[in-house]
Protein backbone atom coordinates (compact mmCIF):
# COMPACT_ATOMS: atom_id res chain seq x y z
CA UNK A 1 0.00 0.00 0.00
CA UNK A 2 1.36 3.01 -1.02
CA UNK A 3 2.12 6.06 1.09
CA UNK A 4 -0.37 8.96 1.43
CA UNK A 5 1.12 12.03 0.82
CA UNK A 6 0.03 15.27 3.06
CA UNK A 7 -0.89 17.88 0.40
CA UNK A 8 -0.56 21.50 1.41
CA UNK A 9 -3.45 23.00 3.45
CA UNK A 10 -4.98 26.21 3.66
CA UNK A 11 -7.38 26.24 6.46
CA UNK A 12 -9.79 29.54 6.43
CA UNK A 13 -12.71 32.12 7.47
CA UNK A 14 -14.02 34.31 5.47
CA UNK A 15 -16.44 37.36 6.38
CA UNK A 16 -18.83 37.95 3.04
CA UNK A 17 -21.08 41.02 2.69
CA UNK A 18 -24.49 40.40 3.57
CA UNK A 19 -25.84 42.37 0.49
CA UNK A 20 -24.37 39.49 -2.18
CA UNK A 21 -24.40 36.32 -0.50
CA UNK A 22 -23.84 34.13 -3.03
CA UNK A 23 -21.91 36.14 -5.32
CA UNK A 24 -19.10 36.81 -2.86
CA UNK A 25 -18.97 32.76 -2.04
CA UNK A 26 -19.16 32.46 -5.96
CA UNK A 27 -16.21 34.88 -6.58
CA UNK A 28 -14.42 33.16 -3.69
CA UNK A 29 -15.31 29.69 -4.83
CA UNK A 30 -14.06 30.52 -8.99
CA UNK A 31 -11.14 32.17 -7.80
CA UNK A 32 -9.95 28.54 -5.77
CA UNK A 33 -11.16 26.94 -8.99
CA UNK A 34 -9.34 29.00 -10.97
CA UNK A 35 -5.76 29.13 -8.45
CA UNK A 36 -6.09 25.06 -9.00
CA UNK A 37 -7.04 24.47 -5.23
CA UNK A 38 -9.08 21.31 -4.84
CA UNK A 39 -11.93 21.74 -1.72
CA UNK A 40 -11.91 19.64 1.23
CA UNK A 41 -14.46 20.99 3.33
CA UNK A 42 -17.16 24.25 3.13
CA UNK A 43 -19.09 25.17 6.21
CA UNK A 44 -20.93 28.18 6.06
CA UNK A 45 -22.82 30.06 9.43
CA UNK A 46 -25.15 32.57 8.63
CA UNK A 47 -25.87 34.38 11.96
CA UNK A 48 -24.86 36.89 13.14
CA UNK A 49 -23.12 37.38 10.41
CA UNK A 50 -22.11 35.43 6.95
CA UNK A 51 -19.26 33.72 7.30
CA UNK A 52 -17.57 30.79 5.34
CA UNK A 53 -15.29 28.29 6.52
CA UNK A 54 -13.27 26.38 3.97
CA UNK A 55 -10.37 23.65 3.80
CA UNK A 56 -8.72 23.85 0.44
CA UNK A 57 -5.53 21.94 -0.41
CA UNK A 58 -3.08 22.64 -3.56
CA UNK A 59 0.10 20.92 -5.18
CA UNK A 60 2.10 23.44 -4.16
CA UNK A 61 1.67 25.95 -1.34
CA UNK A 62 2.71 29.01 -3.40
CA UNK A 63 -0.91 28.16 -4.76
CA UNK A 64 -2.51 28.92 -1.51
CA UNK A 65 -0.64 32.33 -0.97
CA UNK A 66 -1.60 32.79 -4.29
CA UNK A 67 -5.11 32.86 -3.47
CA UNK A 68 -4.67 34.40 -0.17
CA UNK A 69 -3.67 37.65 -2.30
CA UNK A 70 -6.16 36.99 -4.58
CA UNK A 71 -8.79 37.27 -1.41
CA UNK A 72 -6.95 40.33 -0.70
CA UNK A 73 -8.15 41.91 -3.11
CA UNK A 74 -11.49 41.23 -3.15
CA UNK A 75 -14.33 44.00 -1.77
CA UNK A 76 -16.86 41.61 -0.89
CA UNK A 77 -14.41 39.26 1.59
CA UNK A 78 -12.98 39.96 4.38
CA UNK A 79 -10.24 37.53 5.59
CA UNK A 80 -10.77 36.50 9.78
CA UNK A 81 -8.68 33.44 9.42
CA UNK A 82 -6.09 31.70 7.12
CA UNK A 83 -3.97 29.17 8.92
CA UNK A 84 -1.56 27.41 5.99
CA UNK A 85 0.00 23.50 6.69
CA UNK A 86 2.75 23.32 4.22
CA UNK A 87 4.18 19.65 4.96
CA UNK A 88 7.22 20.71 3.16
CA UNK A 89 8.24 23.74 4.56
CA UNK A 90 8.52 24.37 8.70
CA UNK A 91 9.52 28.00 8.60
CA UNK A 92 6.85 30.91 8.65
CA UNK A 93 5.65 31.45 5.11
CA UNK A 94 4.93 35.43 4.17
CA UNK A 95 1.22 36.46 4.45
CA UNK A 96 -0.84 37.97 1.85
CA UNK A 97 0.63 41.36 1.24
CA UNK A 98 -1.87 43.44 2.77
CA UNK A 99 -3.75 41.44 4.68
CA UNK A 100 -2.71 42.54 8.02
CA UNK A 101 -2.30 46.22 7.18
CA UNK A 102 -6.12 47.05 5.85
CA UNK A 103 -8.04 45.31 8.96
CA UNK A 104 -9.44 47.83 11.35
CA UNK A 105 -9.02 45.34 14.06
CA UNK A 106 -5.51 43.41 13.64
CA UNK A 107 -6.42 41.05 16.38
CA UNK A 108 -9.55 39.87 14.57
CA UNK A 109 -6.86 38.28 11.81
CA UNK A 110 -5.05 35.39 12.07
CA UNK A 111 -2.58 34.24 9.79
CA UNK A 112 0.14 30.90 10.69
CA UNK A 113 2.24 29.05 8.36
Amino acid sequence: MPATRHLPTLRLSLRLAPADLFGAMEWVLANARRTGLAPQQLSFDAAPQAVLHATLTAGDAGLLWLFLRRLDNGFDVELLVADVDDPDHDTMAEPAPRAASRRDLPAELMLTA
